[in-house]
Formats: structure tokens, sequence, C-alpha cells
């Protein structure tokens, strides 16, 4: 037994969320925290626990797993399942033919507890373990529409693995009836008045089990400890169809109706006294005793004396009697009661054994009471019997065997420890002796059981009570009950045990004087409580006095003193912890002298020296993260492994040494990036994973050791295969940590936190989730008291903190918010941690503040980093870190109100920060960064020339303190731009200013080239610079415009999911493209305009075209590689541990970025080399993309705020860009005019005034400027696409005209198509095999889910549609409608038809396009659902549905709709609508569309244009169509 000295033992696993060093603690020979008393009645007390505790918990074998009861009410029948298998049912298919289905076998596979394999005299609860549940056989029962059938008991025996029943069950013949099979255990042969134990329960249908009996796949079951000494874990079951003989009434077991109002009273009472005895046995609560006690009693009462069920009434009753007799000292009733059982069981009798083997066992506890030995002669006849008639290998005989061993060497009338002040009889009020106290304790605190403890404690003060001051043994009494409070605190976390304690220790203390051979251990033992107090409750009293005492003790033990080295280690633990509190270097400097010391009285041979190897090489590697010193680190190093080396392969305490220099390597890796280091230690973690098999109880520690490592790596080189194995490893470890495992909160901390991480790196939103369930299932396992809730706290709001992040729940921070608020509360004044839950809620409430803008969440923040800087004194190690974090929200506070106050404390407060940064370029060159900005700051708003001057060189040194490829720089860069943009804005000649902006221009050209400062923020840098040059008109603006498209296109990239990309595009300018393009015209450079629209719109699509189909030549490693490195690129930099981090840390790091940087480039040239991918993340070039006008010019419509173009491209010529007589706010006045008429309802006579106006202003001010410029480009009658941007994206530009008699109209003079952008087209155009046979599908659907209207035309239009294309076997035909229109049938055709048509509702989601949708029978069919399937074969669509071709407004020119995500998916030609369509419209138009384009009998997708635009013309001729329905259709693509 350890000394409770601080820190950690040898071997053992480390706490919560932390890896740390496993200093080593070595015991002192001979010295325990229970001082033994050497008395003789010791062996003695160890027989009386092990009989007793026999005695008491043999009987208590009723599971812990049934349920419990509510008092007197009876329970329910049934169970809930335990489900250990899911699978899904069947189709609702009947068997034809089949007139019966039955079960014809059942095979149970068995897991079996020898009750001998438990020792028996050291260790008396495993024993019990054993004991406590012995079945007397297994059955199942089989429900199912009501009904239930139960087949016989089998017994069964120590080594049997298999029980087998063939008794046959009838199941009902549909295959989707359900069945539940249930497997109990028995405790009675004879008649049973209830189940039983239920074991394990199975849910399923009829047409499963035949399933599984086909496939000989059994019902798997999880093992579970702690049940009956026979584990069922496997099922199965032969299962058969037949048809009826006629004679199946003899063969099968009638399947019996359960009817709740008719069950037996008898039954109810008897289920309810096992559950309520079964759950007294888990909480000890008597109440549930006295009920279970009392339903016996009644059950009992229904069973007269002739009734069959009589004597297993009577033995439930006397097992419920014997439970009691450990609160109540009578044992007669339970021996009468078993008796009487007995008598009514005569020889030969199935159950007559269990109970001879119960009865045998009261008898012995009433012998060990009342010392009769005609009981113990009774007991030893009875067990005698036993074993003559049971077999030897059954669980009774060895039951039987193990009590008659105990009988025999238990003297009669010693009470055991346990047993007193419970059954004592009332007269004595004598207290234990001294060594039954001692022996007591020992086992209290070897074993996990609450009661135990709580029992053992109360003995000891009673005890106290009795033994006067003077007693001898009253020293060695008060240690030991302070060893069990602190024990008791450990497990609970009440700290008003922890103080007890101590002041237990310190009265210990007073009863040995200097000079007695105890006093030293007691020192020891009294320091390292303190520092456990002082750990808790942060007083630093606590600390030095533990530091007193563990020199004291020290002193008693001079050179030459055998336990000199010991108390040398705990000295030297206890400056450690004073140096962690304070930061003192002299402490540090003292440990480890104090360690050199006590390893110089190891020499090599010595039992301990490769503890105080391990012990030094901690200490020195602490001074190595304080100072910096990589010597010191490096030796650390030496020594484990020379621990290492002292301690080889099958040494008990390997495992601890080639962790702690696992350890040690990973820090070393840290520091200097060395991808060697990580390597072996993720070695080392292997082997000790390895040395600790399934079973041990340090796996799970060694699991979570080496998923920590291999996390480590996978941020290091971007490996997903390592994120996952850890996250693997981690799952592992919590199962093998179970509720009620020490070490399961650490567990689900660890699990919790690199989901997260894969959050961060996938986007995965179950991710996001599932940490938030773990860290509440963390926090209730830690109830309020406990010394961990308040660090579960902050792990539960941080990630709350992070979904609100994410999802931008508010509820999601509000909650963050109050969990930092209760555990602040739960750190008092003083507490170690206190500071830096202020700090996290503050951040917290700053986050708010930004969000809300409520003033008072920034006071409350203010308030907060306030009294978290008073808690670090100067000479704190995080008070820098303090000083800064008030500055930045004092600066936030300047920039909400404008109180010059503010922002003079927040300079004050950086100045202070930076003075203590003297020291670790990476935290000085922020501290830099930060005092220069809030500088910059004041100068703007007082123009003091002294700040901006102070401020420029803070900027300049802070830049010359980065390494080239450190991320922080970008933002260096990024103040230094603002400076010297300050400074041209108040600079007193034109000579210096026009230098400022050129050097402000600079320093933002080269934020957005930092390689390593990540996608995202070197996006908003260039950002920042387009706007900064558009603002100056400075000769970069297109440079900036041409690096921001580069950086979008690179940031996309990385982004994984659709849906996160259009999230992503909502973030950033919806002009950018088009504004860049302007700026190119601006220029004269058209060609330069082109390639940048090309390269800034459509982004989403382009990124789906890229790693789309052509991947498929693609090594899915490249692919995956580029992504993840993108992903660790993408990171913000890294936040140092508070400290300052060595020039080997800045170098490590960049390090780290250099590399990476040169692995993402690496790929990316990679990538290029793959046909189609040779322009990857390059701008795409005018001379490629003027191939996409080959068969007609594209016309690209430019909007921008400036002014619009049109740049018409043709296929061999140079463009022309032409500015329109129209500016952006006109156009947007354009579209709400356009969007307003086509709602309106036409007149009578079917005019439509508005619409026909904002036709023509379209004709006047877009179209015919267009019109007019291309008479060399093409001729009439030819065809055209657009290629419109912006808000040009919502104009029906195929529809303008002048609309007055004889005037021009576009549709008359040439056929318009549209092109989403001009890579589209040309993928469009690409060459694929043409099918022999056209394959068709028509998918309608009438009556969509969610809606109560009906389509009536869907089905007459799809009717249509079949009459009018060719027949087979040009066209193969396929009609999917009504019922048969569901979402997965839907995609199904969309698969394997080539040619489609949609006749249903279409709806766009604005805020969520991806989600629009054509509606199916159950449920929609979306956007999202189309852009992942694979159409690249497809030739043609029309889309017979609403509003198929609307965007969204927020990012027009993604273009993101069902008509584009078609045509992006692979459908070469595409037609579809621009608002609400009519059924009319839809008859007339696809009529004629279709006989248009199937006049000649081919099909041929290059027509759809032409024939659409035949068949609006054909519309105008009717008057009953209003012009917004003849115009509403439109053709996308070739």
């Amino acid at each position: 037994m350890s000394s409770f000295i601080p820190g950690h033992f040898d071997g053992c696993p480390p706490p919560l969320g932390e890896e740390p060093s496993h200093p080593e603690r070595p015991q002192d020979p001979g010295q325990t925290n229970l001082m033994i008393s050497e008395m003789q009645q010791v062996a003695l007390n160890t027989i009386l626990a092990i009989i007793y505790f026999v005695i008491t918990l043999l009987f208590r074998f009723v599971t812990d797993s049934v349920l419990d009861p509510l008092d007197d009410t009876l329970p329910a029948l049934g169970e809930e399942p335990s489900h250990p298998e899911h699978p899904q049912d069947p189709g609702e298919t009947y068997l034809d033919g089949v007139e019966q289905v039955v079960i014809t076998a059942i095979r149970a596979t068995l897991h079996s507890t020898r009750i001998d394999d438990f020792p028996q005299a050291s260790r008396a609860t495993d024993i019990i373990l054993g004991l406590r549940r012995i079945p007397a056989g297994f059955h199942v029962v089989v429900k199912t529409d009501g009904a239930e059938c139960q087949t016989s008991s089998k017994p069964v025996h120590v080594d049997q693995a298999v029980v087998e029943w063939n008794e046959r069950i009838l199941l009902p013949r549909e295959p989707s009836s359900k069945v539940r099979v249930s497997v109990y255990a028995s405790f009675e042969l004879g008649p049973m008045l209830c189940h039983g134990e239920l074991l394990h329960t199975f849910d399923s249908s009829v047409g499963e089990l035949l399933d599984r009996s086909e496939k000989l796949h059994p019902i798997i079951f999880q093992f579970k400890q702690e049940k009956v000494v026979s584990s069922c874990t496997a099922l199965f079951m032969t299962v058969e169809q037949r048809r009826s003989d006629g004679n199946e009434a003899a063969v099968l077991c009638p399947l019996t109706t359960l009817i709740s109002g008719e069950m037996d009273a008898l039954v109810l009472r008897t289920d309810a006294g096992h559950r309520l005895l079964a759950r007294y046995c888990r909480t000890q609560n008597s109440r549930d005793l006295d009920q279970s006690i009392k339903h016996f009693e009644r059950a009992s009462d229904l069973c007269p004396m002739d009734h069959p069920c009589r004597p297993v009434a009577l033995f439930n009753l006397a097992t419920a009697k014997l439970v009691s007799c450990g609160t109540r000292p009578d044992l007669d009733i339970p021996i009468t009661l078993f008796q009487d059982a007995l008598d009514l069981r005569p020889t030969g009798h199935p159950d007559r054994p269990v109970t001879q083997l119960h009865l045998a066992i009261a008898l012995l506890s009433h012998f060990a009471k009342q010392g009769f030995q005609t009981d113990a002669d009774a007991a030893e006849e009875l067990l005698s019997e036993v074993r003559d008639v049971c077999h030897a290998n059954s669980h009774i005989h060895r039951a039987a065997l193990l009590a008659i061993k105990i009988s025999t060497l238990r003297p009669a009338g010693i009470t055991d420890a346990n047993d007193s002040g419970q059954e004592r009889p009332a007269a004595c009020t004598l207290p234990l002796s001294p060594s039954q106290l001692v022996d007591l304790a020992e086992r209290c605190l070897r074993r996990d059981d609450p009661h135990a403890l709580d029992e053992g404690i109360s003995l000891h003060y009673d005890a106290l009570r009795y033994y006067s001051t003077m007693h001898a043994h009253r020293g060695t009494l008060l240690c030991n009950l302070a060893v069990m409070l602190h024990t008791r605190f450990e497990r609970r976390g009440n700290s008003k045990d922890l103080d007890q304690a101590v002041t237990l220790h310190y009265d210990a203390l007073k009863c040995y004087n200097i000079m007695h051979a105890r006093r030293g251990k007691l020192l020891c033992n009294l320091g390292a409580m303190l520092h456990t107090r002082f750990e808790c409750q942060g007083n630093s009293q606590d600390l030095d006095q533990a530091g007193a005492l563990q020199r004291e003790a020290l002193a008693l033990r001079p050179v030459g003193h055998p336990d000199r080295s010991m108390s040398l280690n705990n000295l030297a633990n206890q400056l450690s912890a004073s140096f962690d509190h304070r930061g003192n270097g002299a402490d540090l400097d003292q440990v480890i002298a104090l360690h050199r010391e006590a390893l110089a009285l190891r020499p090599v041979g010595h039992p301990d020296r490769a503890m105080s190897l391990n012990n030094l090489a901690n200490q020195l590697s602490a001074s190595s993260d304080h100072r910096g010193n990589d010597a010191d680190l490096d030796q650390a190093i030496v020594l484990h492994r020379e621990a290492l080396a002292l301690r080889p392969v099958g040494h008990p305490d390997r495992t601890t040494s080639s962790n702690n220099l696992a350890i040690l390597l990973s820090t070393r890796f840290d520091r200097r990036g060395n991808d060697e280091d990580l390597d072996q230690a993720i070695a080392l973690n292997r082997e000790t994973l390895a040395l600790l098999p399934v079973g041990h109880t340090h796996r799970p520690w060694s699991l979570n050791n080496l998923a920590n490592r291999l996390s480590a790596r996978f941020d290091h080189r971007g490996n997903s295969e390592d994120l996952d194995d850890a996250i693997a490893l981690h799952d592992e470890a919590l199962a093998l940590c179970p509720v009620g495992h020490t070490m399961r909160s650490s567990s689900l901390n660890d699990l919790a936190t690199l989901l997260s991480t894969r959050f961060n790196h996938r986007g995965n939103d179950e991710d996001l989730d599932q940490p938030i369930a773990l860290h509440r299932e963390v926090l209730a396992l830690l109830p309020v008291g406990h010394a961990d809730r308040s660090i579960s706290l902050n792990n539960l709001a941080n990630r709350l903190s992070d979904r609100f992040k994410h999802r931008g729940n508010e509820a999601d921070l509000d909650q963050a918010i109050a969990l930092h608020r209760e555990a602040l509360a739960l750190l008092p004044a003083g507490h170690l941690g206190r500071a830096f839950s202020l700090n996290n809620l503050a951040n917290q409430l700053s986050i708010r503040f930004v969000h809300r803008g409520n003033g008072k969440d920034l006071d409350d923040a203010i308030a907060l980093h306030r009294e978290a800087l008073a808690l670090l004194p100067v000479g704190h190690l995080s008070r820098a870190f303090s000083l800064n974090n008030l500055a930045n929200e004092l600066y936030n506070r300047f920039n909400h109100r404008g109180n010059d106050e503010d922002l003079d404390d927040a300079i004050a407060l950086q100045r202070e920060a930076l003075a203590l940064r003297s020291v670790g370029p990476t935290d000085r060159s922020m501290s830099l960064n930060n005092l220069a900005v809030q500088l910059s700051a004041r100068f703007d708003h007082r123009g003091n020339g002294e700040d901006l001057n102070e401020s420029r060189e803070n900027l300049r040194c802070a830049l010359t303190l980065l390494t080239p490829y450190d991320p922080r720089q970008l933002q260096v860069h990024w103040s230094l731009a603002k400076v010297y943009l300050s400074s041209y804005g108040s600079g007193p000649g034109q000579v210096e200013d026009t230098d400022s902006l050129n050097v402000a221009m600079h320093h933002l050209k080269a934020a957005a080239n930092v390689v390593s400062g990540g996608f995202l923020p070197r996006l908003q840098a260039s950002l920042h610079w387009v706007r900064r040059a558009r603002q100056h008109s400075h000769s970069t603006e297109l440079e900036a415009y041409a690096t921001s498209m580069q950086r979008l296109d690179a940031y996309m990239s990385a982004t994984a999911s659709v849906s996160s990309r259009h999230n992503v595009m909502k973030d950033f300018p919806n002009t950018l493209a088009v504004d860049a393009a302007s700026c190119a015209l601006r220029s004269g450079d058209v060609h330069r305009a082109v390639e940048l629209l090309e390269q800034g719109r459509t982004l989403i699509w382009t990124q789906m075209a890229r790693f789309r189909t052509p991947l498929d030549s693609l090594p899915e490693a490249l692919t995956k590689t580029f992504r993840d490195i993108s992903s660790l690129l993408d990171k913000p930099p890294a936040n140092h541990p508070e400290g300052t981090p060595g020039v080997d840390d800045v170098e490590a790091e960049a390090s780290l970025y250099r590399r990476l940087v040169e692995d993402w480039n690496r790929a990316v040239e990679d990538i290029r080399k793959i046909e189609g991918f040779s322009r990857f993340l390059l701008p795409p070039l005018f001379s490629d993309l003027q191939d996409a006008a080959r068969d007609g010019p594209i016309i690209i419509l430019v909007a921008s705020k400036p002014f619009c173009n049109a740049i018409i491209i043709p296929h061999k010529q140079p463009p022309t860009s032409i500015q329109l007589p129209s500016n952006f706010e006109k156009l947007q006045r354009l579209v709400l005019a356009l969007q307003r008429a086509t709602q309106q309802e036409a007149s009578p006579k079917g005019n439509q005034p508005a619409l026909t106006k904002a036709l023509r202003e379209l004709w006047d001010d877009v179209v015919r400027p267009v019109v007019k410029n291309l008479g060399g480009f093409a001729r009439p009658g030819s065809r055209i696409w657009w290629c419109p941007t912006s808000v040009f994206t919502f104009l029906p530009l195929h529809a303008a005209g002048e609309y007055r008699r004889h005037g021009q109209f576009l549709s008359q003079l040439y056929i318009s198509s549209y092109t989403p952008s001009l890579t589209a087209l040309m993928r469009a155009r690409r060459g694929r095999d043409r099918a022999l046979s056209v394959t068709f599908a028509a998918i309608g659907q009438n009556r969509p889910a969610g809606h109560s209207f009906t389509l009536d035309c869907v089905e007459p239009e799809l009717e249509l549609v079949r009459t009018l294309l060719p027949p087979p076997p040009i066209v193969s035909f396929t009609k999917i409608t009504s019922d048969h229109a569901t979402k997965s049938r839907a995609l199904r055709a969309l698969q394997d038809n080539t040619w489609l048509h949609f006749a249903c509702h279409g709806t766009q989601k604005y805020d969520e396009p991806f989600k629009s949708a054509f509606l199916m029978r159950d449920q929609p069919l979306s956007l999202l659902d189309i852009t992942q399937t694979n159409l690249s074969q497809h030739e043609f669509a029309f889309l017979s549905a609403c509003e198929t071709a609307v965007g969204d407004p927020s990012t027009p020119d993604e273009v993101i709709h069902l008509a584009a995500g078609l045509q992006f998916a692979g459908v070469k030609s595409v037609v579809g609508t621009l608002w609400r369509v009519t059924d009319a419209t839809v008859q007339h138009l696809v009529e004629e569309f279709y006989t248009n384009f199937c006049m000649d009998g081919a099909m041929d997708s290059t027509r759809a244009a032409e024939a659409l635009r035949l068949a609006v013309r054909s519309l105008a001729s009717n008057k009953d169509i209003p012009l917004d329905q003849r115009i509403v259709f439109m053709h996308i693509g070739v």
C-alpha cells in the first residue's frame, strides 16, 4: 500500500485529459498507510470476513439489471429488451404455399465462470461474486402477437459450453410479424413462479429469423460482467417452413395468449419481490428490502399447505429474510423457512440440493454468532448430502465444497469486522480490536464498495471514542481513519473528508515524539495530504506546510539512513509543486539537486535505481520546458533510456518506462519537428500496449497514450488514417471503461477531443454533436462536489462554443456561458484554476458581445479579465497572457464607445505584457504587433505622430523576429499596411504620401502571399488589398483581384462538402468576379476580364467538376493528400502554452509549415500532370476558353457598379467589349419590375403591359446593343449563347424585343441558349459514345408528399410525351408516376436513362439552394441528390416544373438551380423554367416541342434549342396563353 506521496506511482494511469510524465514514488520498505498491529487474531479475522460475506451475499443471486418496481405497485410483466442487434426486416411479402413456420431447435452458447477460480483467503469479495448468482438452469421464451411460449429449463454445469432445446415452437407465417426472443436463468428446476432472471432479449421478425437460420447466422449477445455464473453469449435458432401434416398439435409447443387481467397475483408478487431484492443489493436502501419481504410474505400467504408452489414461495421468503439479517440479527426465521421448504422437497426433488445448500449456509452463520455445535454439525451433514447428490462439475457442488472448507477454518463465536456495530447483541458496546480494525481498513481500501468504506469509517470513529488518548494503538487508529477518509475523498470528492483526514493526521502526529520510528512516515503522509488539499483548494499555506513537513522528515533521515533516498524524493516532489505554483526557478534547481542526490544513493544494481532515473528525468524535462534548455531535455531522454534498459521485457514496470520515454520523445518532436522522435514514441506506445493484453487494468490508459501520439502525427503530417486510428483506440479504451470505471470520464473526454479535431478536419456534423454528448456524459459522472467537475464544465462549454461558431445557434453560446459561470463558482478565490476559468468566461462573453452588441457582456468580460490579472502576480508565467487579454477587451470597448481612457489603459497593459516577453521571438512579436495596432488606433483618434512612429517601429521589429515560414507574418504585414495607410492619409507632402501608399500595398500583397498563413487568412488579406487598391485607384488593383481569385479557388478546393462551399461563398463579396472583370476592362484587357470571370464564377460547380469523373484516372491517395494538407495549412497559427517558447519551438513550427507547403506544392504539381488538370488552381487561359464559341458566339454580360459591359466572344476572332447604356442600380430595378410583372394576372384581353414595358427596356438597354455588334459573328437564324453574370442572371434575355407591330424580337433573329460558364459549355460538348438505343425516362408526380394539391395534368403529359417520341427500338421508354415515383426510384431512373422528362412540382430554396427539389411521393429529390449522381453520359432533360432555372440572389454568379445542376452533373442539354408555369402552357408547349424535336424520327440533343424556339413561337398565336407563360421556358447547354 502506498504512502500517499503526491504524484504518480510507478505504472499508474495518467489523470483526466493529460499525459504527465509519470514520476515514480517508491514505497518505503515496510511503510504503509495502515499501521498493522501484531495481533494473533489477524488470521481468524480474515477467515471471519470470508465466511461472513459468503453467508450474507450468497443469496443475492438476483441480477442488478432487473427492472425496479415502485414501492408496493406490482410491476408490469414485460422487460425492456437489450437490443444486441437491429437488422432490417425483410420486405412485406407473404410466404406463398407455406402453411407453417416452426422453430425446431435452439442452441445457446455459454460463457462460464468457475466459482473456485477465485482466491479463497485473500479476496473474499471475489468469491462472493462467483457464488451470488448460481442458476439452476436456462430457458427461452418466445413472444409474438400477444402470445408466449416457454421452453423447459435446462440445467448447466461449470464447464458446459452449450445447452440445446429440441422443442418445437409455432410462429406466425407473415414474415413481418414481430418476434421477441428472451433468454432467462431460472433458479428452480421445479415449478417456477416467474420467469427468473432476464439475461438477454432480441427483437426480430419471422422473416429475419428464417434468414438467419438459412445463413447460419447466430444471434450474438455482448458478454456482460456481473451476470450469472454461466452467461449466454450467443443463440442459434433453426427455423423451418413447412406444410401442415395435420398432426402439428402433437409436436409443436402450443402458443398461450397472455392477458394481463388474468395474471396470477402470485406471479406478480414474486416478480416484485425479486426485483426489489435486486435493487436493495445495489443500493442498500433498507426500504427496498422491507418491500421485498412484504411481497414474498404475501406470495407465501397465497400458497396454502397443498399448493404446488409453496416450497418456492417459502424459499424466496427465506432468502430475503436471510439477507435482512445483515441489519436484523435474527437468523431463526430464515432457518425455519428454509427447513419448511426443504421438508416439501423430498429426496429426488430437483430443487432439494439448492435448498440444502442455503439452509446449511444459514446454519453456519448462526453457528458463527451463537457457537452452537449442533448448527455446525447439521450444516456439515446437509453439505455432505449436497456433494453426494450433485454432479461434481455443477456449480452447487462447487459452492458446497467451498462452504465446507471455510467452515473448517472458522472458529465459533468470532464476529467479523464488517459485522461489528450491526450484528452485535444490543448489550455489547465493545468496539473491534485494533487488529480487527486494521484488517477491516485494508479490505475497505482494496475494494471499491462505498457501503463497506462508510461502515469501516464509522467503526473507526466508534473505536476512537472507546480507546482513550493514552491508548497504545490510538495513533494507529487515527492514521488509518485518516487514510480511509482520504480514500473516500478521492472517490467522491467531498472536501470535508479531506479536511478531517488532515486534522486526524495532525492528531496522530502528536502521539509520536520526535524520536519515534514512525514519526517520519507520518510526516510524509501528512505532507502528501496537505499537498492534495492545496491542489483542490489552492491555499498556499498548505503547500508551504507540506514542504516543511517533508523537510522535517528528511532531517530525521540523515546520510546513511536507509530511507533517506525516499525522503529526498518526497521533498523534491513537494518543491516541484511549489515551482509549478510560483514559477521560482530556484525551487526547480533544488528539486533536481535532491533527485541527483537520491540517484547517487541508488547505484547500478540498486532495485530502485530505475525509479530515481525516472524522477530525475522528469524534473530535467520540466527544467527544459521552463528555460528552453534543450540539453536538459536530451539528458532526460538519456536517463529514461537507461531506466528502460533496467526494465527488460517481462519487468512489471517496463510499461511505465516505455511510456515516459515516449512522452519525452514526443516533447522533443514538438520542439524540433524530427519525425524520427515521433515515430519512435509511437513505437514505444505500441510496445506498451502489446504488454497490456485485453483485461489488463492499465490497457485503457495505454490505448489513450498511443491514440494521443497518433493524433500528434496527424497534426504534423495530415494523414487521416492516424486520426481515424486514434479515434478507434479511444473507442476501444472507452469500451474497456464501463459505467463506474475510474477512467471512464477521462476516456470519454479524450474521445470527445479527437472527434472535435476530426470535425475541424472534415466538417462532419456528427463529429460536432457527438463530442457534446460525450462531454455531457462526463459531466453526469462528476456530481457537484467532485474535484474535476469544473474541468468537465469547461470542456463542455468549449464544445458548445465551437458548435455556435459553426451553426450560429445562440442557445449554444448562452449555455456555454452558463457552464463557464458554474465552473467558475466551483473555483473559489485562491484556487489554482480560477484565473483560467475567469479568462474562459470572459472570452465567451466577448464573443456574445460581438454577436449581439450588448455592452454589458463586454463590461463583464473586462471585469473578469481584471480579476484574473489580479490572481496572476508579477513573475507568474501567465501574467503576460492575462495582460494581453485585458488590453484587447479594453481596445474593443474603445472601438465600441470611443472612451479614450480605455485605449490608454489598453496600451499601458500591452507595454507591460511586452516587458514580460523579453525572451521568445514568437510571443514577443505578437506583443509588439498588438501594441502597434493600438498605438495606430490612438494615432487615428488623436493624430499624435509619435504613436504612429512607435507603431511602425514595433511592427518592423516584430517582422524581424519571425522566420520566413511563420504564419504570424501575415498579421504583422497587415498591421504594417494599416500604419502606412494612416501615414499616407496624414503625410505633409505628395511624394511621401505616394511612397507610403506603395509600401502599404506592398505589405498587403506580402500578407496575401504568406504561404504558411492559411487559406482563409490569405484570402481575407487579398480581399483587403482589393478594397484598398480600388479605394486609392492603385496600380496593383488588377493584381489584387487576380490574387483574390486564386486564393478563393484554393480555399474552396480545401472545403469538403457542397453545402459548406455555398455557405463559404456567402461570406465573401458576391460581385468579386465581375468587379475584377470590370477592372480588367477599364485597363483595356478583355482577355484578362474573361479569364477572371471564368475563374471567379460558378466556383462550386467548378470544384465539383474538378473532383468528379475525371478523377477516376487520378489516384485516390493524391486527392486525399491534397485535401489533408490543405486542411492543415488552413488551420490558424497554434497558440503556445503560456510561458515563453524556446527558439527550438519557433524553428520546429517553421520547419513544420515549410514541409507542409512543400508537400502541398508537390501535390498540386502532381495533379497538374493529370490530363484535364494542367491549369489546376491556375486561372484559365482565354485561348482555351475561346473554344467554347465554336458553334456560335458567346455573349458575357458583366454587371458591376461602375458600368455594365457585354463581351462578345467569337470562335477565332478577337473578343469585342461593348459598354451598355445601363448601370447596376438600373438593372436591379429592372429585375424587380420583371418579378412583379410576372406575378400579375393578365388582363381579360391577355395583355400584360408591365411585363411588356420591362422586356422593351431589356431590349433597349442590353440586347439591342449586342445585336448591333453580332452581324460580323453570327448570321440571322443561327445560335448564340448568353453567359450572364450578377443581376443579369435573373433576366429573360431570350424574350427581349420591341413588342410592337413590325418590331424586332431577339427570338426572330437568333436561337438563344444559356450557359453558366464557358467551361460548362465546353464540358457539355465533350465527345461521348452514342448509345444504339435512346433510353428515355418520363418521371411524374401528381400527389407529392406534404402537399394537399393534385397536379391533374401530369399523367396526360407523360402519355403525350410517349406518343410523340419515336417508337422502339429507336427509343426505350420508361414511365414512373404516382406511388411509384419515389425519391429512390427517381434517382434510379436518373442513373439508368440518358434522356429525361420531369413533370412534377419544383421548389427553389433561396436560403439553402442545394435543397431545391423536384417533389416526389415520399421525399424531395433535391439538387444535392442530383449533384451527387454521375450523369456524364446523359444527353437531354426537359424540366416541366416551376422555378427550375432560378438562382440564389445571395450568390447569383454561382448559378445554383435545378437546371444548372443537371447540366453540371453531365446532362448536355436542359430545358427549364424561370418562374411558375401553368398546366395549359405545359400541355401546349410540350406537344409543340417534341413534335419539332422528333420530326424526322431521330433523337439529337443539339436540336433542343431550335425545337424550343419553334414551340414558343407557336404559342404566340394562342391568345389564351399570357406573355409570361410564353417566355417562361429557357434552354441551357449545347
